[in-house]
């Protein structure tokens, strides 16, 4: 007796974004977010990017529309969420919402363009948060990107000598900027004179001593690393931390304040 075999569809192509990094699942911000607010240089996905609200008031320019429509993907920025509900912000386009539902917290949130200047500092719903990537989840996924675009962007063939650099400190690390936001994305943004921008986890003191170690070590690399070391309070540059002033610039969700200590910032 003759068995025919069973039908096997061809298998569907993946997304560019499914490959890169997940499939785009409407997870919903709860699981998006981990029951937790974003923090400065995460990237989120958007489920609604037309969502967003622009800082300084308006529709989102052409330039976003295009760049969200494309990769809806923002950075989040360094200052306070905002909470209000529909009737106290200025119309802005939302995802599907009971409008009785308790009131909207907004992430203030960064859209970048391809071109210089193409900047929208915005406010995004946390409701339409579709999936976030802490900078620290992106250690390790230049091997997602083309080995050959690696190779040739100094920003990015850097990584793994920064991750053994920084390993030796015990520091928690991850890149930000361009080279952050391409191995979230997959887009490729990294030119080859970017430099490489990180943050490095320190809720406890960090020893001038060891910041001067290492910032002299990132200083070697064939790249220019500027990197800067996250305090439960705000963030310091780690090459004005080291090189021992009496009065730090620590850059907190209200804007830059003038501390002698990051980690116990009485200020000036």
């Amino acid at each position: 007796m003759t068995v025919t075999p069973a039908f096997r569809p061809a298998p569907v192509p993946r997304p560019a974004d499914e490959q890169h990094g997940g499939p785009r699942r409407l997870v919903g911000p709860l699981a998006a977010l981990d029951g937790r607010l974003a923090g400065p240089h995460d990237l989120l996905l958007m489920q609604c990017p037309s969502s967003l609200r622009p800082l300084g008031g308006g529709g989102l320019p052409e330039w976003a529309r295009r760049v969200l429509r494309a990769h809806p993907w923002v950075t989040v920025g360094r200052a306070r969420a905002v909470a209000g509900g529909p009737a106290d912000t200025p119309h802005p386009v939302r995802c599907t919402r009971d409008v009785s539902a308790a009131p909207e917290t907004w992430l203030p949130v960064i859209v970048r363009g391809a071109e210089r200047g193409q900047r929208l500092d915005a406010l995004a719903p946390r409701a339409a948060v579709a999936r976030t990537l802490r900078p620290e989840q992106l250690v390790g996924r230049e091997a997602l990107l083309p080995p050959e675009r690696v190779a040739v962007v100094p920003a990015l063939a850097a990584l793994a000598a920064v991750g053994r650099l920084v390993t030796e400190h015990r520091l928690v690390w991850g890149p930000i900027g361009a080279a952050g936001y391409e191995l979230g994305t997959g887009v490729p943004v990294t030119g080859p004179l970017s430099p490489l921008r990180l943050v490095l986890r320190a809720p406890q003191p960090v020893s001038r001593r060891d910041a001067l170690m290492l910032r002299r070590a990132l200083s070697r690399l064939p790249v220019p690393v500027q990197a800067e070391l996250e305090t439960r309070y705000g963030a310091v540059l780690l090459a004005e931390y080291a090189a021992g002033p009496a009065v730090l610039t620590l850059l907190t969700p209200d804007g830059p304040r003038e501390v002698h200590d990051p980690w116990f910032p009485r200020g000036r």
